[in-house]
């Protein structure tokens, strides 16, 4: 179950470095012809991102999600049994009534 999570971060990481790569040589041609865009840049601050960016932060976001999620539910198993197994007496004494 681990090794299948490094898989899957190994994998997104290779495509997005895929991703970084084909950018690169995206915006190299793009330098080239289009002193127009460098500018629009420069004026925005910054401010611009592309859908890749959207997508990582999207994904960091869901993944601590769900770390806290497994946690809560971890702890949450936890207190049931430690609450079942400290009172088990009181438990059966309260069902052999029944």
């Amino acid at each position: 179950m681990n090794n299948k999570k490094i898989l899957e971060e190994l994998a997104f990481e290779k495509s997005k470095r895929d991703i970084l790569k084909a950018n690169q040589s995206a915006s190299d041609l793009k330098k080239k012809n289009s002193d127009v865009v460098e500018n629009q840049d420069l004026t925005l601050g910054g401010q611009r991102k592309y859908a890749w960016e959207y997508e990582l932060e999207f994904y960091r976001k869901m993944r601590s999600k769900e770390r806290f999620y497994f946690v809560g539910a971890i702890c949450g198993i936890l207190a049931l049994v430690l609450t079942l197994g400290l009172h088990h007496r009181e438990i059966l004494e309260i069902l052999m009534k029944f």
